[in-house]
């Protein structure tokens, strides 16, 4: 007895230095109660339901919105028991700004009462009582102080009725108050950038909405995918001998032919559920996309001068030729932009969808392209006074070999998935012969020291740009992030059930931002260490045909590879989820927010 005395003691003393004797129990801070908006529901119905959190003064919980990655944001979860339901994502109303301790910017809070709110489907089929059980994972903090995370526990009862119009309207207070509290900027959702774009049209009407999309899509530029159509628009006008003023009109031809393709793939794509730049999957579009590069090239080296083909010549007159070749050019080559999407244009994806207009989608998606194509409108301007330098004899045929090399490295690139493993290694031939090529037999510009420089300059990069791509990927990563590649539901969903938090990457072959993840993000040391406290998943939507891809596209409403998805507890973590390429810092700070 005295040694379990002293044992008892020694362990208050251990805990009270810990300063965890002072810390009020879970249960004392945070309060948990579901409400139905009615009395029952009918199967195959929906039911609004309220989350009422009482939070004791003076604690307060994050929101999920508005705060940065390493703040511990509440979040509910719901299930039925025995019942297949479906649950829409949760609603906040909007949080209050503090200054915490800590944190630079002020942080979103909620303190005294929150109300969350959601929708539940149920079940055609459900016959029994609704037993709705859940819980809410969350962090108390004060001003001084954030206690361990802990979850609450909830549940309620809810009987199946006859009919949809047999159930008594109940709880209107928790309702028509969240109504009144709502805001579009506080909703968690799968696909939060939804909500941006119909926030925009909330706040701003249709007119500035669609000034602000025009702007969004001159900002993919920024975009790695959108960076071929430098050297193709280059190569195009720098043939022609056209007029300024016909130059101007081929230019604008050929930049409504991008914004035509980009346009009607953004709503096939949206309407049609599948991922945007998807056409890049068929490989009768990648050989053809390839041809045509190939072709420009061949300019490029003098084996001819890019004129159109004698039946486009035919079809339309010698006035309207060049500016229908521009557009045919454009259309073309408007698919080479497709496959990059960023957070933007995967909430204009997922507004279209929504609205279910193809007038709208065409008309956003054109805007969107138009500000992308804006660039290249004054590029082909400036790509025309090309044939007024002397095409031989002169360091101008040099810049000329340069374009043509830059244009079948392009070509290469769209056919590499269709080469499997040897795709780099081809590739990497290439650039090496290349810049061989440049400094040991191409005598262009001899009599301009400043452009043998730059030539010589270029000539050395894709020789070590080509030594590095072929260099195997086990001498570079060593063993690198061990991904799981399920093929099948029942496979992902035991992996999300496991013990470990899950981060899945969603990406394509022929996503060139997929690519740049996988050679400078996951090799990153620190990545490669934290990615061993996650499941980590990779799923390969380069060809979308299976039932396991449709799915999975459809499940977690994916627009865009390659995009991020974080699992706690087998629940997404809505917040976390990101699209398009992210540097190894950035991508850390989500890795560690999931843990």
């Amino acid at each position: 007895m005295h040694q379990l005395l002293k044992f008892m003691l020694i362990t208050l003393l251990v805990f009270a230095s810990l300063g965890l004797l002072g810390q009020p129990a879970h249960d004392d801070i945070l309060t948990v109660e579901l409400f139905a908006n009615q009395a029952g529901v009918a199967a195959g119905g929906d039911l609004d339901l309220a989350l009422v959190v009482d939070i004791s003064h003076p604690w307060h919980v994050y929101a999920p919105l508005g705060n940065d990655d390493f703040t511990i944001p509440i979040s509910p979860e719901i299930f039925v028991e025995g019942q297949a339901f479906v649950v829409k994502d949760w609603q906040f109303p909007e949080a209050e700004k503090i200054a915490v301790a800590g944190i630079k910017e002020p942080a979103a809070v909620y303190g005294d009462r929150l109300i969350m709110r959601t929708t539940l489907t149920v079940d055609e089929s459900a016959t029994e009582n609704l037993q709705i059980r859940g819980e809410v994972y969350y962090q108390a903090c004060d001003d001084a102080q954030c206690l361990i995370p802990a979850t609450v526990d909830f549940s309620l009862m809810v009987p199946i009725t006859a009919n949809t119009g047999a159930a008594q309207a109940i709880n209107s207070e928790f309702f028509s108050t969240f109504q009144a509290e709502s805001s579009a900027e506080t909703v968690l959702s799968d696909d939060q950038e939804d909500d941006d774009i119909s926030g925009l049209v909330d706040e701003y009407g249709m007119i500035l909405t669609f000034a602000i999309i025009f702007f969004g899509g001159l900002a993919l530029n920024l975009t790695p995918c959108v960076y071929p159509l430098i050297p193709i628009t280059i190569s195009f006008f720098g043939g022609t001998g056209a007029s300024k003023g016909r130059t101007f009109w081929m230019a604008l031809a050929y930049v409504l032919g991008i914004a035509v393709t980009y346009s009607v793939l953004g709503v096939v794509a949206a309407l049609g559920g599948g991922l945007f730049g998807a056409l890049l999957t068929n490989p009768i579009v990648l050989i053809g996309i390839a041809a045509i590069l190939v072709g420009l090239s061949l300019s490029m080296f003098g084996v001819y001068e890019f004129r159109l083909p004698t039946g486009l010549m035919t079809a339309a007159s010698q006035s309207k030729a060049g500016i229908f070749g521009s557009f045919f050019m454009g259309l073309t080559l408007g698919i080479v932009a497709a496959p990059c999407v960023g957070p933007f244009v995967i909430g204009l994806l997922t507004y279209v969808a929504a609205q279910q207009s193809v007038v709208l989608g065409f008309s956003m998606f054109f805007t969107l392209a138009m500000g992308l194509g804006l660039p290249y409108l004054f590029l082909a301007m400036y790509s025309s006074k090309l044939s007024s330098l002397p095409r031989s004899g002169t360091w101008m045929i040099g810049v000329r070999v340069i374009f043509g090399f830059v244009l079948i490295a392009m070509a290469i690139y769209f056919i590499m998935p269709l080469l499997g493993s040897i795709g780099n290694s081809v590739m990497a031939i290439f650039l090496i012969g290349a810049g061989s090529y440049l400094i040991l037999f191409d005598n262009s510009g001899e009599g301009n020291p400043w452009f043998n420089r730059i030539k010589q300059s270029i000539a050395i990069l894709l020789i070590i740009l080509g030594t590095w791509m072929g260099i195997p990927e086990s001498s570079t990563q060593g063993t690198g992030i061990e991904w799981a590649h399920p093929t099948t539901q029942v496979a992902l969903d035991e992996m999300l059930a496991g013990p470990k938090p899950v981060m899945i990457d969603v990406y394509a072959d022929w996503c060139i931002p997929c690519k740049e993840m996988d050679k400078f993000t996951f090799p990153d040391a620190e990545v490669v260490s934290l990615s061993r406290q996650f499941t980590a998943i990779k799923i390969d939507m380069t060809k979308q045909n299976g039932a396991f891809e449709k799915a999975l596209l459809e499940r977690f409403s994916i627009k865009g590879v390659p995009t991020y998805i974080f699992f706690k507890n087998g629940v997404e973590i809505a917040s976390l989820r990101s699209t398009g390429f992210e540097n190894a810092e950035a991508f850390l700070k989500r890795m560690k927010a999931a843990l």
